[in-house]
């Protein structure tokens, strides 16, 4: 009878923990005689083991903790496994982006290095050409003060003669 009721429990308890329910009076009483235990208990008759209905069931629990514990840390290092390739994938990925970025950044100063160089060329231009621009202006004011000192010395030979104001008498 012991032995009939541990494999009974050990039944309901595993298929109700499988199932994720909670099993009700009527469902044991359905189950009791359909459901084999997976893990026979020593009966007290001819084995060494509890004879305890209490103990029995301890026992039974403690099995059923321990599977469960099992299968959580079997679940649980499954995720780690998934997450650490989900890891390793994207390192991957990363790695290459980082190449890329690299490869673009490599591409990128070497631009900054032409426009930089063609940025001095053009101020040294620039510069050349202001000065050659007041250089020019300098000569042009030169040239037209002494075309205006030439006109006067021209006019003023052939003007003091004909200008009534002038007074060099």
């Amino acid at each position: 009878m012991e032995q009939q009721q541990a494999k009974t429990y050990a039944g309901n308890h595993s298929q109700s923990a499988a199932s994720g329910s909670t099993s009700s009076p009527e469902n044991k009483s359905s189950q009791m005689e359909t459901i084999p235990s997976p893990n026979p208990i020593p009966s007290s008759t001819g084995d060494a083991g509890p004879s305890d209905p209490k103990q029995l069931r301890r026992i039974l629990a403690n099995r059923e903790a321990a599977r469960r514990a099992h299968s959580r840390k079997k679940e649980y290092v499954r995720k780690l496994e998934r997450e650490a390739k989900e890891a390793e994938e994207r390192v991957a990925m990363l790695a290459s982006q980082v190449a890329f970025q690299r490869m673009h950044l490599t591409i990128l100063s070497g631009e900054n290095s032409q426009m930089r160089e063609r940025l001095q060329v053009l101020e040294n231009h620039q510069a050349h050409k202001e000065a050659e621009t007041e250089a020019l202006v300098k000569e042009r004011e030169t040239l037209l003060l002494l075309g205006s000192l030439q006109l006067q010395q021209q006019q003023g030979g052939s003007s003091s003669s004909n200008n009534p104001n002038n007074v060099d008498k």
